[in-house]
């Protein structure tokens, strides 16, 4: 229920629904765009995404009531037992350097489906790894 007293499906029917569409976890084509790019002057500035590292719910607030922090996550359609991380690295392109801020997960944690696709996107961004000038770790 949210504030104004609207009900909403339950998160479990929503991901139910989604999933069950999805059998792998993901259709072949992504949903939404691995990357964005804008314009700052003459800097081009690209935001790639290497993926989404699923953690445990509970390492949200994790010093709060976990009733309180379960309806929290509920009323903003988030499940209440994982929280999706998403692992964002920056592309910098000026001055004829390209520089890479941070380097995501990498491939070394197969377990991690969902995570280490940075080389894969930085490709399908026209992005060519040996490109790179520079590497920024934050």
């Amino acid at each position: 229920m949210s504030l104004d007293n609207t009900p909403h499906p339950s998160v479990k029917h929503c991901t139910d629904t989604v999933n069950a569409r999805y059998t792998h976890g993901r259709p072949d084509h992504e949903l939404v765009p691995s990357r964005y790019v804008l314009k700052v002057g003459t800097i081009e500035v690209t935001v790639v995404s290497d993926g989404v590292l699923s953690l445990p719910g509970a390492m949200l607030g994790h010093n709060a009531d976990p009733a309180v922090r379960e309806a929290w996550l509920e009323d903003k359609f988030l499940p209440p037992d994982v929280l999706e991380w998403a692992l964002n690295v920056v592309v910098v392109r000026s001055g004829g350097r390209t520089i890479l801020v941070d380097a995501g997960i990498g491939a070394e944690f197969p377990d991690l489906k969902r995570a280490g696709q940075l080389v894969r996107r930085l490709d399908d961004a026209g992005i060519d790894l040996s490109s790179v000038t520079d590497v920024v770790l934050t």
